[in-house]
């Protein structure tokens, strides 16, 4: 029983880890490479460009897409990441760059409304 106690806590301690914050290369669908970190971890979580761009994946189109907060959520806007044209790419998906403060905002949302799910199952 220990052991699987055990078990349990460590699978979820591994879960709930934060994203490995170190620089690695993105590849775009059409071979297009870039540098960023993954930021986050499993409540929110994003892709962070050198030049401080909040991406996501968008798997329809298999391309790292600019983030933008809707309905509490961030999510990809359809305009993909051009690392020398980003202004511009921006402008076409008419997609305006994610505010950090908002950003960090929602995530702790996301963390507070974890924790207190959590608390409500154990209660019942």
């Amino acid at each position: 029983m220990k052991t699987l106690t055990l078990l349990i806590l460590s699978f979820s301690l591994l879960l709930s880890a934060p994203a490995l914050n170190k620089t690695k290369e993105f590849k775009h669908s059409d071979g297009t490479i870039f540098k960023a970190k993954s930021v986050g971890n499993h409540h929110l979580n994003w892709i962070e460009t050198e030049d401080g761009e909040v991406l996501k994946y968008n798997s329809k189109s298999k391309n790292y897409e600019y983030g933008e907060i809707k309905n509490s959520a961030l999510k990809a806007s359809g305009a993909k990441y051009e690392k020398e044209n980003s202004k511009r790419a921006r402008s076409r998906g008419h997609v305006g760059k994610i505010d950090k403060n908002e950003l960090y905002n929602l995530w702790s949302k996301k963390r507070k409304e974890a924790h207190e799910r959590k608390h409500s199952r154990e209660k019942n």
